[in-house]
């Protein structure tokens, strides 16, 4: 007798990070819906406006807050004529990424307010020094208890070189990576090589309240840096933030492979997230020793969620009654392409520009494509923002998410706001429930009241970084005699000068 097919097991997860993305401006990845009468975007400055979504995200066993950061104008649409793609009018017009408050600011509201969610905030190496943002850093890492990641990037807004820089000019790419790579050191030795574990003694039979023979200074002397130390900040439980990577040219891989522990890469195409998972795990491995499930991914998600199929399709339509298509693509201007110098229905597949012809091609990859369907301006002001966009019941999004999921090996998302606070509401209450009954989303923290690095990791007492990550080594361990740490660290950095990453 011929046993039934047995039904295909799927692989065991673990719960997948989840993240709310959002940032400090009324307009982010939802262009126009500043307009709808039940958005709250406009409350962005309010520090109620964070502890809510705080409170909201922890309600939900959310692991952090991702806020996303820029620091000038995305200026490339409309810019003909400008000099560069340095025009603020159509951003002040359609709020994209435009009144913008810094992020850090408002950590000390949020991590008084909650006990478990994080925040993962968005810093530049573009032109702030090491040695302030060290001390910046470790200062927010204090306030929060560990409950702190630092997304590194280079920058990409051409309006940041010319407002920051010396010359008023964007640094190249790969040069502005190979700085961010020696900003990183400098970084990592002011607050792990700077200061002993046990360097704050309190010692009152001795009147000495850090040991000075526990501290020393790092005289870091580098191709763009040259740092003293030693650092002004006491050590934190962690040491330093999780750190956040999300680069995805050949440097920016290499940046991620080497430092970062958790990775939010661009994946509109689950197969090509595979594949820079893979990639990068790989790199990861055998370039900087590291263990690849020490990586982590996630990518961007938007999702509208209703109680009933009907009910998420009436939400979508009222939301894309709202959309502003130019908003959109004041967006994709950020770093500096302007497709206003092409008519709104000109097919953009054939145009001879390669950057904007590979843009226009790329949106026949995405869901949202539909056979026949021309790529024009204002086809992409339209989908500029429906990669991954899920429509209907919680048990819909879910399953969509699952496909995902399977298809891309991805470790989890940042869900993205789209109206404030319905969407995030809607996630909460009806989307997490779902997701934890199929094991995809967690029913309580990893570590109650633990760090975001132990929230990641799920895994008790993970404060640091482990073993296998690069800035292991440069920690000066309790008890370690000053003159043996220094000599294992001249020995580390020594065999690390092959693993600087390096401009062409």
């Amino acid at each position: 007798m011929t046993k039934p097919a047995q039904k295909k097991q799927k692989k065991e997860r673990e719960p997948l990070i989840l993240n709310f993305f959002e940032a400090l401006t009324p307009v982010l990845h939802a262009p126009g819906q500043w307009k709808n009468p039940r958005d709250q975007s406009r409350n962005y400055y309010k520090a109620e406006y964070w502890v809510k979504l705080a409170q909201l995200a922890e309600r939900g066993k959310i692991h952090a807050i991702f806020i996303g950061d820029s620091l000038a104008i995305y200026g490339g649409y409309k810019s003909a004529g400008l000099g560069g793609p340095y025009n603020y009018e159509e951003a002040a017009k359609t709020g994209n990424n435009f009144p913008k408050n810094d992020p850090t600011a408002y950590l000390s509201a949020v991590a008084i307010s909650t006990k478990n969610v994080s925040l993962g905030i968005t810093c530049s190496t573009l032109t702030e020094h090491p040695y302030h943002f060290a001390r910046r850093m470790a200062t927010m890492d204090h306030i929060s208890g560990g409950r702190i990641g630092w997304n590194v990037v280079t920058s990409r807004v051409p309006s940041a070189g010319r407002q920051l820089t010396d010359d008023n000019k964007m640094p190249e790419k790969d040069l502005r990576y190979e700085k961010t790579d020696e900003y990183l050191q400098v970084f990592y030795e002011l607050l792990l090589s700077s200061w002993r574990d046990d360097g704050v003694v309190w010692d009152v039979e001795k009147g000495i309240v850090s040991d000075p023979d526990r501290i020393r200074e790092i005289n870091f002397d580098g191709t763009h840096f040259r740092v003293p130390g030693p650092q002004i900040t006491e050590p934190t439980p962690g040491r330093i933030p999780l750190i956040i990577q999300a680069g995805a040219s050949p440097k920016g891989r290499l940046l991620g492979a080497k430092h970062g522990e958790l990775i939010f890469l661009q994946g509109s195409d689950p197969a090509k997230a595979r594949d820079q998972i893979l990639e990068t795990r790989k790199l990861a491995k055998e370039k900087y020793g590291r263990n690849p499930d020490h990586l982590k991914f996630v990518t961007m998600l938007r999702c509208v969620v209703g109680k009933t199929h009907e009910e998420a399709v009436a939400k979508a339509e009222e939301i894309e009654s709202y959309h502003d298509e130019e908003g959109a693509l004041v967006q994709l201007g950020g770093g500096g392409m302007d497709l206003s110098v092409y008519d709104w229905d000109e097919d953009l597949t054939v145009v001879k520009d390669p950057a904007v012809k590979e843009l226009a091609l790329s949106f026949k990859k995405r869901d949202s494509y539909k056979e026949g369907d021309i790529i024009t301006r204002r086809y992409i002001g339209r989908n500029f923002f429906r990669a991954n966009y899920y429509i209907g019941t919680a048990e819909e999004v879910a399953d969509k998410i699952e496909e995902y999921v399977e298809a891309s090996n991805i470790d989890g998302f940042n869900l993205t706001n789209l109206v404030f606070p319905e969407t995030f509401e809607s996630i909460v209450d009806l989307l997490i429930p779902e997701l934890q009954k199929r094991g995809l989303a967690q029913k309580d923290y990893a570590v109650d009241g633990g760090s975001l690095r132990e929230q990641v990791y799920r895994k008790k007492d993970q404060k640091f970084v482990p073993e296998d990550h690069y800035a292991y080594p440069l920690k000066w361990n309790a008890g370690e005699p000053k003159e043996e740490f220094e000599k294992r660290l001249a020995e580390f950095k020594a065999k690390a000068k092959d693993l600087k990453i390096l401009a062409d």
